[in-house]
């Protein structure tokens, strides 16, 4: 039984060493996907904002909330491919008094492991601004999340009003209800993206004709990335929108800073901090055990394996003999 130990100890070391491989290169890039049956409701909430009321055509102030549904089109991402996600947001702002200020929704193609847009003629993307007018648009950067693995680096964030990516650099590390995450920022300078046909007296001037206002955009984002998943665990906008002529603010259409309610945090904190402990075992810590227990044993079982080899070389024939009679 001893010169057969050595095989068999060598064996379960390959074995245990292979297993360990195919958890970090088989296991994982197939568990490190975004889902393609995505479902998820998040919300923002702003208190004391400053909007421009249309009907009244005058500043307000209210509460504002944010609701973001997010679903994913199953048979577009199947159809795309393995890698693919296509997935729908609708984003609908409203104020305590019950009006809807804004909505949107956004549909998209993007890459399952990294999260940033990709090209996809059949998968219908567009972004819906105004009612009923979806927009063809190119989208980039990242859209709903981070990459898995996500890296203390700048990555380009998609902004959805400008119709274009801009850079969300990385701030520092923080402890989130006990979760890792890192905290990115990205700054948007005020930038005129369209025009509105306004009375002169909202925008300071005379006459009685309508006029032509330039709308100023800028915003300041802060995400809480959970880095194994890319998940954004939370969120915060400091949006501003202004009224402008000769480049000069006149009026106020939106100041507000929104953030994610405590409610969306904890759900988020909830549901990623168990899918964070799955992926780090398979993707390290079960490889890194199965590995040096598989090494340990290969060695083992070959040492034992020479001794047994080297003792029936150095036995007489007639310990041999015994041996075979016993």
């Amino acid at each position: 039984m001893r010169g057969k130990l050595g095989p068999i100890l060598s064996g379960v070391g390959g074995f245990l060493l292979v297993v360990g491989l195919l958890l970090k290169f088989y296991a994982y890039p197939n568990l490190a996907v975004a889902p393609v049956e995505q479902d998820t409701v998040s919300q923002l909430s702003g208190a004391g904002a400053t909007v421009f009321d249309i009907p009244s055509l005058s500043e307000i102030q209210v509460d504002l909330t944010t609701t973001a549904k997010t679903t994913g089109d199953v048979k577009a991402s199947q159809d795309a491919g393995d890698d693919i996600r296509v997935w729908e947001n609708a984003t609908s702002t409203k104020s305590d008094d019950d009006v809807v200020r804004s909505r949107s929704i956004e549909r998209v193609a993007f890459d399952a492991h990294t999260g940033e847009a990709v090209e996809c003629e059949k998968c219908g993307t567009y972004s819906e601004t105004v009612q009923g007018q979806p927009e063809a648009v190119d989208f980039e950067g990242q859209i709903f999340k981070f990459p898995f693995q996500t890296e203390k680096k700048t990555y380009q964030w998609w902004d959805s009003t400008l119709l274009r990516a801009f850079p969300a650099e990385y701030v520092r590390e923080e402890k989130l209800e006990g979760l890792d995450t890192y905290v990115f920022e990205q700054v948007i300078e005020p930038e005129v993206w369209t025009q509105m046909e306004v009375p002169p007296d909202v925008v300071g001037e005379e006459g009685e004709d309508s006029i032509e206002a330039d709308r100023s955009y800028s915003n300041t984002r802060t995400f809480w990335v959970e880095p194994e998943t890319g998940v954004v665990i939370k969120r915060q906008e400091q949006q501003g929108a202004t009224l402008q002529i000769d480049g000069e603010d006149r009026a106020t259409l939106t100041e507000v800073t929104t953030t994610f309610t405590d409610d969306t945090i904890a759900n988020n904190v909830d549901e990623y901090g168990a899918k964070v402990t799955q992926l780090k075992m398979i993707r390290s810590t079960l490889p890194l055990v199965l590995g040096i227990l598989g090494a340990l044993l290969l060695v083992l079982g070959f040492v034992l394996h020479r001794r047994s080899q080297g003792s029936s070389r150095t036995e007489s024939p007639a310990q041999a003999k015994a041996k075979a009679n016993a």
